[in-house]
């Protein structure tokens, strides 16, 4: 593979990764607008948070300032949205507040 074509590729996969670490707001604007998480996955969420969490440990292991960019900025949104949907559905300590969704 020319150098060319892999400088492309990175920047290609970085924009790549920028975007989908960001879409994940759509459904954070999405709950706020509803005024309620009931037809998200938490555990869903919780897993995609953690996904990036490894990958960014991965990237800072490696140095890789691409890897670093685009799991810091999912972890950031990934965290956003999980704490929006913990917040409509009410306090975690009330847990007959959840039932709502069932």
């Amino acid at each position: 593979m020319t150098p060319a074509l892999t400088h492309f590729l990175a920047a290609a996969a970085t924009l790549y990764g920028v975007g989908g670490a960001l879409s994940v707001l759509l459904q954070a604007r999405r709950m706020v607008a509803r005024g309620s998480s009931c037809d998200v996955s938490l555990r869903f969420l919780a897993t995609y948070v953690g996904g990036y969490a490894i990958w960014l440990l991965y990237g800072v292991s490696i140095q890789s300032a691409p890897i670093v960019l685009v799991h810091t900025l999912g972890l950031l949104t990934g965290a956003v949205t999980v704490a929006v949907a913990l917040r409509l559905r009410g306090p975690l300590l009330r847990a007959a507040s959840w039932s709502q969704c069932d």
